[in-house]
């Protein structure tokens, strides 16, 4: 019996150890996600998957790997999420609120802050003919002050108030229509469907090749001294996302990613624990 509560108690610690990564550092760190086109995509009426959900009577395909990337953001203690979107205040939470991390938590449940249309800053004498990214901008201090320790994820460049907050911004490079399978993308034609399978596959990993490259960026920031933003912009250039297809270092973060995500998965431990408490 004693040897029994033991072992229960050595699996309970080393769980705790598993399931979060201590902050190395106390400075706050912030990751703000753009909504359309970066985590999730619009798509057809039509199509359906384990993927795509209905948000206030559109249809959204969830990323790959956003799920993943985000678990792994949350085990650093110092480390807040963000959205901020173009979107309206309903439907970005709607949408956010239908996504759901391993552990049963929402994507709105876990943001620090979301952010809407009605957060935008508009430009003035700006026509309204103009697009919309260029009528409105985001201003990232909103998220917070201390731009040397934030880092927005978008797919649309120059969507940010001025150029000193573009240096904080990873811009994701081309984005696709949603296709399942790249044969199905060979029998569309537009600006929007990937000519080559290498530019699918990329497209549909970024998140995946993201969460890699974060991870290292966050340890080379603590390991260095670097600002968290300045991590994460030398694993952009290396990445070279607006490439929009495989180089090295892409495979690289997308192998690392798959590791960490695999070890760090927060339901390990229920599986640990449950032949202890079926008993």
């Amino acid at each position: 019996m004693r040897f029994y509560l033991f072992a229960i108690l050595f699996l309970f610690v080393s769980c705790a150890q598993w399931t979060r990564t201590p902050a190395s550092s106390s400075k706050v760190r912030h990751v703000v996600f753009d909504i359309d086109w970066t985590i999730t995509s619009e798509v057809k009426p039509e199509q359906s998957g384990p993927r795509i959900i209905m948000v206030e009577g559109k249809k959204y395909f969830i990323q790959d790997g956003v799920e993943e990337f985000i678990e792994n953001l949350l085990r650093h203690e110092n480390v807040k999420i963000s959205f901020f979107s173009g979107g309206s205040l309903s439907r970005n939470h709607n949408l956010l609120a239908s996504i759901k991390l391993a552990d049963g938590r929402t994507l709105e449940s876990i943001a620090y802050k979301i952010l809407n249309r009605d957060d935008l800053t508009p430009v003035p004498n700006i026509p309204s003919t103009e697009k919309f990214f260029k009528r409105y901008k985001k201003d990232l201090t909103k998220v917070s002050p201390d731009l040397r320790e934030l880092v927005m994820i978008d797919d649309t460049e120059h969507f940010v108030l001025n150029s000193q907050q573009e240096e904080h911004v990873i811009y994701l490079g081309k984005t696709y229509e949603h296709f399942e399978t790249f044969k199905e993308a060979t029998k569309a034609s537009g600006e929007y469907v990937p000519a080559t399978e290498g530019e699918w596959s990329f497209a549909r990993k970024k998140m995946f090749i993201l969460n890699g490259a974060f991870h290292e960026a966050l340890k080379d920031a603590d390991e260095n001294g670097l600002s968290f933003s300045e991590a994460v912009k030398l694993q952009a250039r290396d990445l070279d996302l607006a490439r929009g297809n495989w180089n090295d270092y892409s495979n690289r973060m997308y192998k690392i990613s798959l590791a960490v995500s695999s070890s760090s998965r927060p339901y390990s431990c229920v599986q640990l624990f449950s032949p202890f408490l079926a008993e």
